[in-house]
């Protein structure tokens, strides 16, 4: 009797930790739904316009080419995606893949957090993700950062599962192999910065036997990757390695110089990103380096921060550069923040209230402006309306050649010129050797073409060669990212032409 007894405590407490495991699940999984459909509506009312980069990605989603200029391809294919399955090329379109990887991470962060903590945990992972204001913004734009997210995490699974794998001889390792090949390669083609992670793979292997693999694994794994990745970086060789120099001028290494300033403000603006709360967290959990799990989540997470901070030292970083280092520190910071339910609650209330005001924000507060009186989503705002004016204007003139030197122009003009047959966009390209952006690269004036064509410009913009020129129509900007320039149009005299430049 009593052996019968036993079992049916072991199966009631059997029985109680599985309602408990669902409860979470079920919890988790709404409060992901809930706010990934909560933002997809208010992504159908946004107001805003494209970014730049936005604008540039959808151009790459016409071009499905293995590579762009600034960055890798695959943001661009994503676009393609959603365009083609909604049937239209609107912000709307445009942006509908961000809010759905990030729910995709949050339920593969979900996944993670049971394999190496518990289903509690895990789900409060998820929750704490999808809430993080850097997720938050990000959601409502497209940004090459929440697809490499969602490949990091999915990398970080497959790796975990790899190395736990029993059969290591068995085709489910070798399965697995390929398949860590392909998130890994995937995540690249997401953004560059996938590969600042793979220096800190051995140090979390040999801080934690739980993420070691075979070297017969790994090098499948580098394999595919490669095989994967290749297409890519033919492209790079055929552009004449146009996304290296581009990576290496942003960085600005030929101008570096210790700036403490610079590097405290990234640093503390990674509390801004993931929230103050979860930013102690990950800081707090290092304190107790005990376990291997912390030790490789540490190692994940950390040395990528401060390689960014010292970036942001010797010479300049932004905010978004350390991004891929919060896979790995949202489950780090999760366990210290579960442990201390008054800190667990204080930062879901306050990511979450981020969480609800920046959507409605982009809807209702595009006229809300600042102490200073620039409004606070000028970076958003008035794009298509100065784009929108110089075509008008463009046509009244039957010009048939659009050009523009500044990339917000470039951008903005050649996403409204998608259809349209009687105007050309065009890149004012300065140095035809040395391309400043991806319509420079691909979409260059080339002589004889400004003959009926004119440039959009800002007054005190202009190039060397058309300062003396009169604007064929000009007018200050709306409220906006411009707001109060003078903006124009002016004709392209054949002097520009004159030797190799197009322009100072």
């Amino acid at each position: 009797m009593s052996g019968i007894a036993g079992e049916f405590r072991g199966g009631e407490r059997f029985g109680r930790l599985e309602t408990e495991s669902s409860r979470w699940i079920a919890i988790c999984l709404l409060s992901v739904l809930g706010i990934t459909v909560f933002r997809i509506v208010c992504l159908a009312f946004n107001r805003t316009d494209l970014f730049v980069d936005e604008a540039q990605y959808w151009l790459w989603s016409r071009e499905m080419a293995f590579g762009a200029y600034s960055k890798p391809p695959l943001i661009g294919w994503v676009i393609r995606l959603t365009t083609w399955i909604s049937g239209g090329e609107g912000t709307f379109e445009v942006r509908l893949a961000a809010p759905i990887l990030h729910a995709l991470t949050a339920a593969a962060m979900l996944h993670l957090g049971r394999m190496l903590y518990d289903v509690r945990i895990g789900a409060l992972a998820a929750i704490v993700y999808i809430t993080l204001p850097g997720v938050s913004l990000s959601s409502l734009l497209i940004s090459t950062d929440t697809p490499m997210l969602l490949f990091i995490v999915l990398s970080m699974i497959l790796w975990r599962r790899l190395a736990t794998e029993k059969d290591y001889a068995g085709s489910y390792a070798l399965l697995l192999a390929v398949g860590l090949g392909l998130t890994v390669g995937l995540g690249f083609l997401s953004k560059y910065a996938m590969a600042f992670l793979f220096p800190f793979v051995p140090l979390a292997a040999y801080l934690d036997k739980g993420w070691r693999i075979r070297w017969s694994h790994a090098l499948l794994v580098g394999l595919v990757a490669l095989v994967v990745v290749s297409p890519n970086l033919w492209w790079n060789y055929a552009h004449d390695f146009a996304t290296a120099r581009h990576t290496v001028s942003i960085a600005h290494w030929n101008a570096a110089s210790l700036n403490f300033g610079s590097a405290l403000g990234f640093f503390g603006a990674q509390a801004g990103v993931v929230g103050p709360f979860v930013f102690i967290a990950m800081l707090m959990a290092l304190g107790d380096m005990r376990h291997p799990t912390t030790r490789s989540l540490s190692a994940l997470s950390i040395p990528l921060l401060l390689l960014m901070t010292a970036q942001a030292l010797i010479s300049r970083a932004l905010a978004n550069w350390a991004v891929g280092a919060y896979a790995a520190g949202i489950l780090l910071a999760t366990p210290w923040l579960a442990a201390r339910p008054r800190w667990m609650r204080a930062s879901l209330i306050l990511n979450t209230t981020v969480a609800v005001i920046l959507p409605l924000l982009t809807i209702f507060g595009t006229e809300l402006r600042l102490p200073n009186g620039d409004l606070a989503l000028k970076r958003y705002l008035g794009r298509s309306a100065v784009v929108s004016t110089a075509i008008a204007d463009a046509e009244k003139m039957h010009a048939n050649i659009l050009v523009a030197a500044d990339r917000s122009f470039l951008a903005e003009m050649f996403y409204e010129l998608r259809d349209d047959r009687r105007i050309a966009p065009r890149a004012w390209n300065e140095a035809p050797q040395l391309p400043s952006s991806h319509y420079a690269l691909l979409y260059p004036l080339q002589p004889g073409e400004e003959a009926n064509a004119l440039l959009l410009s800002r007054a005190d913009s202009l190039p060397s060669c058309i300062k003396d020129e009169k604007p064929q129509s000009h007018w200050v900007a709306s409220a906006g990212f411009m707001e109060r320039a003078i903006v124009g149009l002016w004709r392209i005299p054949s002097s520009c032409f004159e030797g190799t430049n197009h322009g100072s």
